[in-house]
């Protein structure tokens, strides 16, 4: 045990899944931020010692513990076991802390927030990506309704799934904006932060690199949003904003719809809203939250603004820690359920949306609540409609789906 690790060491909040190996079933745990060059496999019998790495014990406190269990296998292994998840860098205190300060400063040092997806999930050239998006609005025609509802385009629902499960919901939202975003002078944009702390609201200062150019931040509404943050550093959890896919796959199409025009962008990433769905309580009772709120309402009347909240819905099946798999009837069920979340959002009441979620303990496990609420407190007095609802497969069995939609939301 030469090797210096942390004397009591804590397992960072993490996002495990099981995997099944020839050799048995493991939780494979990784550095969602992107930093490390391995992850680490725990046998599945052994997973008891990651609840112990809270910080509070030492590697010999953390023996008895097992042993308790009835986990038996010495202080050497678990000193193994600790080594290989510091290596890492999945222990709060060890590693990670001195890697997550050199990536935060190359990443506040560089020009821009660079993209983490292109040449992936859409095309890296323009010219490519012009094809890509123009080839998939032209299968979809304009529904016709925005000309039924008074003011202009304030807000859109857009999707973050990967483009190759959810490029008709883009195409079709997008292919309705179509002749209604001109005019359109600064954007905030709420994407889920899949690694985010409990109601956090993490902005970033970067301007948002796509393929067309750098776009630009709006600092003095960052400064503002900076106000308004009375609980922590709005910047504690900056990082999230490298790998997070959110915000950018709603950028690329967004991007293309305005390329041309010059307006400034708001990025700002958001955390879970599980503590209020628990308590039953609407998170805009809580002070934190609704001075964000109150903010960017303020921010939204300094010139033309387009709200958006790049979130998908529901999330369900075994990929997704439920224990039936998704067959015809639950899949119907499901439509009928997002159709009713859907409806709340179209005639403006995000807290009724909200309540929906609670009062079914987020069994749909929506990963857009938050992005989706907050726009809808934003936009109050908002309504529209919704266009390319889809489920879309989420493991090889088909036996999970993410559920996705676009919704348009018109005021004033």
């Amino acid at each position: 045990m030469s090797k210096r690790l942390p004397t009591k060491p804590q397992l960072r909040d993490l996002s495990p899944r099981w995997v099944q190996r020839e050799d048995g079933v493991f939780l494979h745990l990784e550095d969602d931020l992107g930093m490390a060059q391995t992850a680490v496999q725990i046998p599945q019998n052994l997973t008891p010692i990651l609840i112990l790495c809270d910080g509070t014990r030492t590697i010999q406190s953390i023996n008895g513990g097992l042993l308790l269990q009835g986990i038996s296998i010495g202080e050497q292994r678990i000193y193994n076991l600790i080594e290989q998840l510091d290596d890492a860098l999945l222990l709060e205190n060890g590693k990670y802390s001195a890697a997550k300060q050199k990536a935060i400063q190359k990443y506040r040092s560089s020009r821009s927030r660079p993209m983490s997806f292109a040449g992936t999930i859409y095309p890296a050239s323009i010219s490519d990506l012009n094809l890509f998006i123009t080839e998939g609005k032209s299968q979809f025609e304009r529904s016709g309704k925005a000309d039924k509802h008074q003011g202009n385009i304030q807000g859109l629902l857009s999707p973050h799934i990967d483009f190759a499960r959810g490029f008709a919901t883009y195409a079709q939202l997008w292919k309705e904006c179509e002749g209604h975003l001109d005019d359109i002078e600064q954007v905030v944009i709420l994407g889920t932060d899949h690694t985010g702390g409990l109601g956090s609201i993490t902005p970033t200062v970067q301007n948002y690199q796509t393929p067309y150019s750098d776009i630009e931040t709006d600092i003095a509404g960052i400064k503002l949003l900076e106000s308004a943050i009375i609980e922590g550093d709005p910047y504690k959890e900056e990082l999230h904003h490298i790998k997070e896919h959110s915000i950018e796959l709603s950028l690329i199409w967004l991007h293309n719809a305005l390329k041309g025009q010059s307006f400034k962008l708001l990025p700002i990433l958001c955390g879970s809203l599980q503590k209020f769905v628990i308590d039953k309580q609407l998170p805009s009772e809580d002070e934190a939250i609704n001075n964000v709120i109150e903010a960017l309402i303020e921010y939204r009347k300094q010139s033309r603004t387009l709200v958006i909240a790049a979130g998908d819905l529901a999330h369900m099946g075994p990929e997704f820690g439920d224990t039936a798999s998704m067959d015809e009837l639950s899949r119907a069920d499901l439509a009928s359920k997002d159709h009713i979340s859907l409806a709340t959002i179209e005639k403006g009441s995000p807290d009724e949306f909200f309540d929906i979620s609670a009062e079914e303990s987020d069994a749909r496990k929506i990963c857009g609540l938050t992005p989706i609420y907050l726009m809808g407190k934003i936009l109050d007095g908002c309504n529209g409609y919704s266009v390319g609802y889809d489920q879309c497969p989420a493991d090889q069995q088909n036996n999970s789906v993410v559920s996705i939609a676009g919704t348009v939301l018109f005021g004033d």
